[in-house]
């Protein structure tokens, strides 16, 4: 069956209604507004669980394209067990919209790459230009979004950070 996106898609933040007891919103997936020519650092800060943690990152609306060590994707996966500290990347976007959720892979029998689940979230603290998320991938009698913590960095294009 072929459904319609909504034409929100890829352009508007979308939250988990999941978490009705919390203080804050909790972010299902992430829309930042960058420019059309953007520089991006990403930095791995913490992981605390027995799932493999990473992050989505795409240009879902409209042409442009993501560049991480000179592959170009619209969409890349970044795996903190795999990735270095710190990555830079380099975002062309004619709409200017980049997508951001966290994705995890389960081990075991049950086991496989996930994202968008019913406890899948994302708490976001906000300084400038940086960009730092708190996630949350399953369910768990002690919610405490510490599963992965990242941090997106939208540089100056000018004076790029070191």
């Amino acid at each position: 069956m072929n459904k319609k996106l909504p034409d929100s898609f890829g352009k508007e933040r979308i939250y988990n209604k999941n978490f009705k007891d919390t203080k804050q919103p909790i972010i299902l997936w992430d829309v930042l507004k960058i420019k059309s020519e953007q520089n991006i650092i990403v930095r791995f800060l913490k992981t605390n669980s027995n799932n493999l943690q990473g992050i989505r990152l795409a240009i879902d609306v409209g042409n442009g394209e993501i560049i991480i060590n000179n592959i170009k994707s619209k969409i890349f996966e970044l795996w903190a067990d795999t990735c270095p500290y710190e990555v830079e990347i380099q975002c062309y976007s004619e709409e200017g919209f980049l997508s951001v959720y966290n994705i995890y892979e389960k081990k075991g029998e049950w086991g496989g790459r996930r994202s968008q689940t019913a406890y899948c979230g994302m708490i976001l603290e906000k300084n400038n230009n940086v960009y730092r998320y708190y996630c949350n991938d399953v369910y768990s009698d002690n919610i405490t979004f510490d599963k992965l913590v990242f941090e997106l960095e939208l540089c100056d294009n000018k004076s790029q950070s070191q």
